[in-house]
């Protein structure tokens, strides 16, 4: 990388030569060389540009822009500009100019003329910046920024500008270095302290943000703001009693402190108070107008508790104070998703890969990712990246996307490969394990992108021919000769989630299903891989109720033989898990228990009390957060009602 430096250097390709540079100094930040070899640059190739201003002219300059003139300044610069084309700090001024009155792509034009006559002015790469960042551009704001910094290692208000615009691209690493570097810098700056504080949370280095708040030396003036950050740093550790008390100690003395209302906010969401945690994001929000968390907070409490348009619009805000908040971007697409608004919904769901919320990994492939339909003389391969019962929803696609081309292979867990194999003969199915060579495709697409061609509007999904996946017929047989009574239903039943963020709030137990197993003429037996049998055990003996478990089917590792126990059942009752994508690309009447609030996810679109995925089926959702009641006394009354 060096040698490609001198080769630029020599060819006197200066600017590119600094952004070689820039990027040894982003892969190796501890190379020292870097800044060695841009001293050595500055004084082999200092450029002595001679200008055409004075102070005084410049003084004046800003004295009419103050007046309201600000044209007429732009007019004498331009005519200034015309004499003497290579007066860089002209073009610099020019750039300023035009940027305050937010004409920033005149600004921008200027100011890279300006580094072009002088790219050692690190000022121009600054302006240059700021222009960029403002015209919503903040990637290549960010790279000129970074330009800067080399030039002037040492300067604060480069630094404090690199370390923000790091903040706000979620680039927390890096920011969490340059913060480091300027407390080193300035070891009294009260105000950045507290910023690299909250990069710390950002990290999630609570413990490490706690120690250094003990060890400031703060004013009164400033006590609120140590407290509400505390409490941020509790919160992150989970002592949600030391968070509140810090929270209401910093309004006690600051009642406009915003992070305090975040504080609060977050504790009561966590604690499922949605209502309580709106009042408090609300109220963030009034105080600061600007944080973009304060109304991603509050927009996806208001997705919680189901105000789905308020929740659209509010993440929209969030948005439009960061455009770059991909985590915000992510959960609008996935509530436009759920609302019905297809085309904008798939567009901003594509942007998970750089949420910080998105924990899955992306394929690792030189080809190109499929992004529009053109001829079907190309070969596809579409890839998992989601759960077992997200590859099964996506799955209802995979017949539709297999017209658009020549070929095309699917990747997917490998315990799913036999039930679609059945229907899709023309696909070829691989375990997502495996690797493929790439001379084996020339486009590939993950399953959370198919959307964006096959399903745009809510007609499309009616296109999905069921079941597009099958059991087992001779399993099928053997559950339904082994467990299948005369005038008595065979009922597949599942109650937990496995998904580690949301089990709590999806899952339920046999207790609570109890008004439904005391139901006459019904067998159930149980759909779960996991061993309940403590619980099984508890409700058999407290209610006398046997739940059926086929032990000679391993549930987790044998799908097909699951599918089968499904298939050979009158209809299911299960929770939002695998089960419930199972039985409905199966085409098996299912009745869904559903949460409200977090365990709510936006794939289970309601189309008249009906899935929008699965025509089969029908939904029953709580009405009071963590409350059953409402859907089993109801799901209750519909099998006494319709089914025996």
């Amino acid at each position: 990388m060096f040698k490609d430096f001198n080769d630029k250097i020599k060819k006197e390709h200066v600017i590119d030569a600094l952004f070689v540079l820039k990027k040894i100094w982003l892969e190796y930040p501890k190379n020292i060389r870097v800044f060695e070899e841009i001293k050595k640059l500055k004084k082999r190739k200092f450029i002595h540009r001679n200008t055409s201003l004075d102070q005084n002219k410049i003084n004046n300059f800003f004295t009419m822009h103050e007046a309201g003139k600000t044209l007429s300044v732009i007019n004498n610069l331009q005519l200034l500009y015309k004499n003497d084309s290579h007066d860089y700090y002209v073009l610099s001024l020019l750039g300023t100019f035009n940027g305050l009155i937010k004409n920033y792509k005149n600004a921008i034009q200027y100011q890279e003329l300006s580094i072009n006559l002088n790219p050692f002015d690190s000022i121009n790469y600054i302006n240059l910046s700021s222009s960029l960042e403002k015209e919503g551009n903040l990637r290549s704001a960010l790279s000129f920024l970074e330009i800067a910094k080399l030039l002037d290692d040492n300067n604060i208000p480069i630094n404090l500008q690199l370390a923000r615009l790091y903040f706000k691209l979620e680039k927390y690493e890096s920011a969490h270095l340059i913060y480091k570097h300027l407390i080193e810098l300035d070891k009294n700056n009260f105000d950045i302290i507290l910023e690299y504080i909250k990069n710390l949370l950002n990290l999630n280095k609570a413990k490490e943000a706690l120690i250094l708040l003990k060890k400031i030396d703060f004013n009164k003036q400033n006590e609120d703001k140590v407290l509400s950050l505390e409490g941020l740093a509790n919160l992150k550790l989970n002592k949600f009693h030391e968070a509140k008390k810090n929270a209401l100690n910093a309004l006690e003395i600051n009642n406009e402190n915003c992070d305090a209302y975040l504080v609060l906010g977050t504790i009561n969401e966590k604690l499922g108070l949605f209502d309580m945690a709106i009042v408090y994001y609300t109220q963030a929000t009034k105080l600061n107008k600007k944080s973009h968390v304060a109304f991603n907070n509050l927009a996806a409490c208001y997705s919680f508790i189901g105000k789905v348009n308020l929740s659209i619009s509010t993440f929209k805000e969030a948005i439009k104070i960061n455009p770059l908040y991909y985590s915000a971007i992510y959960r609008l697409g996935q509530m436009q998703i759920y609302n019905g608004e297809f085309n904008q919904g798939w567009l901003n769901f594509q942007e998970r890969w750089r949420s910080k919320d998105y924990l899955h990994q992306k394929l690792k492939t030189s080809k190109p990712l499929f992004k529009k339909l053109e001829n079907k003389s190309f070969k596809l391969l579409a890839w998992n990246e989601q759960g077992l019962g997200d590859q099964v929803m996506y799955g209802s696609m995979f017949n539709e996307l297999s017209q658009l081309t020549s070929q095309l292979t699917i990747k997917l867990d490998k315990r799913l490969i036999n039930i679609f194999e059945k229907t899709h003969p023309k696909i070829n199915f691989i375990d997502n394990k495996n690797d493929i060579q790439e001379n084996e495709y020339d486009f590939h697409v993950p399953f959370g992108n198919i959307g964006i061609f096959l399903r745009s509007k809510k007609e499309d999904f009616l296109k999905t021919n069921f079941p597009y996946i099958y059991g087992n017929n001779e399993t099928k047989n053997f559950i339904l000769n082994k467990y299948k009574e005369k005038k008595c239903l065979l009922v597949g039943l599942s109650w937990s989630s496995s998904n580690i963020l949301l089990s709590d709030h999806k899952s339920l137990s046999l207790e609570t299903l109890s008004p439904i197993l005391k139901i006459n003429n019904i067998k159930f037996i149980s759909l779960e891989y996991k061993d309940n049998s403590d619980e099984i055990n508890l409700i058999k003996a407290k209610y006398g109720i046997k739940i059926l478990k086929e032990d000679s089917i391993d549930n987790f590792n044998n799908i097909e033989g699951l599918c089968s126990i499904i298939d050979a059942c009158d209809f299911i009752i299960s929770c939002s898990n695998t089960n419930a994508h199972l039985s409905g690309a199966l085409n098996k009447k299912t009745y869904l228990l559903l949460p409200k609030g977090k365990g709510r996810l936006w794939n289970w679109n309601i189309n008249d009390n009906f899935s929008l995925w699965y025509p089969k089926t029908k939904i029953f959702q709580q009405n009071i957060i963590n409350n059953w009641e409402y859907p089993i006394n109801t799901l209750k009354d519909e099998i006494i009602n319709n089914e025996i």
